[in-house]
């Protein structure tokens, strides 16, 4: 992937879709292409985003491929772990996408190793521990797995993606609560009144309202605390460490996974953020939020607080925050909640067009997902899945009765011979 984003060209179709800016093309393949010339409808000031560049990502709190591409392996292999009924009913993408990760001269023998020996053996990293939360507590669903691992210059904390009920009904919740990662530790969950008294707050004194999280991937978060705290922060902030080689953090996700990192995420951030900040403190390397699929996990000011601590450190040349989210095409994940519902995204965009034929940073995606615009895109996208389901049920029932029939007539004709011997 690195050596074919390396390839530049400017791509006629991009620029007029995307108003990316002309420096900086990334054509992985595709007959389009247009070498030295673009359609210049749109001044470069006026064009938001570029194509994805070597030369771009060296600069200060830029995305980097290498690290988007770990974190997306350290999110992915949290679909499984070290349990007896791992990857019980996984989906065939899921194996297929696992087994490509692990390699070797077996894949498929090795996929099915507990988690720790894939983690040792592929990538030389140690389990701290597993994330293991599932169930309705004080009349809230939570369902959290992941792990946290480590290496003598690496810190994973990674959380699973979407795969129950309980999952699905976290991403479908609009409510928010107001951000005290602090008190609802010790409180045990987000606040039964945190929304009803928030709300009140933010809309009669704005300015004295706290950042809100949407209210169950916080929830979710809320009862990792503890394990971050263990095996993430104390590590880093032991006086006995001073002299460690300086760590890479990696905080990753998919789907829900995704949500409940970025939350994660912005938790170790604003706890080290007072050493980030100090060029004498070498404890941490880079502090890497890596996502793809991410819903939306906060309000404005949430956003706006999380942006300014990083934004803050890139100003004062210590390159050590960053928050990548990644979309593939039209995938309606990152569209909940919707954005009429004054959820915000968090970070660096980085756009994967239908087929991977381009890697945008930050474009102009605004003439595909307006606000309303949006909800049609999820309906949509919900009601063709559905009727695709039931096309593939009718199908099935179908070719299961025709079996049936032809089950029914083989056994009427031995009963035909049957009597005929009889006879």
């Amino acid at each position: 992937m690195r050596a074919r984003l390396l390839k530049q060209n400017s791509d006629r179709e991009v620029d007029e879709k995307y108003n990316v800016k002309k420096d900086a093309y990334a054509v992985i393949r595709g007959p389009t292409a247009f070498h030295g010339r673009t359609i210049n409808k749109l001044s470069h000031k006026e064009r938001k985003g570029h194509l994805y560049s070597d030369k771009r990502s060296k600069k200060c709190g830029s995305v980097r491929v290498d690290e988007m591409i770990y974190g997306m392996k350290m999110a992915h292999v949290s679909c499984t772990d070290d349990t007896e009924d791992r990857l019980a009913t996984p989906s065939p993408n899921c194996m297929a996408a696992l087994e490509l990760l692990v390699g070797g001269d077996d894949p498929a023998t090795t996929a099915r190793l507990p988690l720790s020996e894939i983690l040792k053996e592929r990538f030389d990293l140690n389990v701290d521990c597993f994330i293991d939360e599932s169930g309705f507590f004080r009349g809230r669903p939570v369902d959290t797995q992941g792990f946290i691992a480590s290496n003598e210059d690496t810190i994973v904390l990674s959380y699973r993606f979407t795969t129950t009920i309980k999952d699905w009904l976290a991403n479908l919740n609009f409510t928010s609560s107001e951000w005290e990662p602090d008190f609802d530790e010790g409180l045990g969950h987000a606040g039964h009144c945190s929304c009803a008294v928030g709300w009140f707050t933010k809309l009669c004194h704005p300015q004295r309202a706290k950042p809100r999280a949407q209210t169950a991937y916080y929830n979710n978060f809320i009862y990792t605390i503890p394990m971050i705290k263990k095996h993430v922060l104390e590590p880093l902030m032991n006086p006995e460490n001073k002299n460690a080689k300086p760590k890479k953090i990696y905080v990753v996700g998919f789907s829900l996974g995704a949500a409940i990192s970025q939350i994660a995420y912005c938790y170790i951030l604003e706890k080290l953020y007072d050493h980030l900040k100090d060029p004498s403190f070498r404890a941490v390397e880079r502090l890497i939020s890596v996502t793809a699929g991410c819903p939306r996990v906060g309000d404005k000011k949430f956003r706006d607080v999380m942006t300014k601590y990083i934004k803050t450190l890139n100003s004062a040349g210590l390159d050590r925050a960053v928050i990548c989210r990644l979309v593939y095409n039209q995938d309606i994940v990152p569209h909940a909640p919707p954005n009429i519902l004054t959820f915000r995204h968090l970070g660096e965009l980085v756009y994967i067009t239908k087929n991977g034929e381009h890697v945008m940073v930050n474009p102009d995606l605004s003439r595909l997902f307006s606000k309303f615009a949006e909800i049609k895109v999820i309906l949509r996208t919900v009601f063709e899945t559905k009727k695709q389901d039931l096309e593939e049920k009718i199908w099935d029932e179908k070719k299961q009765t025709k079996n049936g029939n032809n089950g029914d007539d083989s056994s009427g004709k031995d009963k035909d011979k049957d009597k005929d011997k009889d006879k």
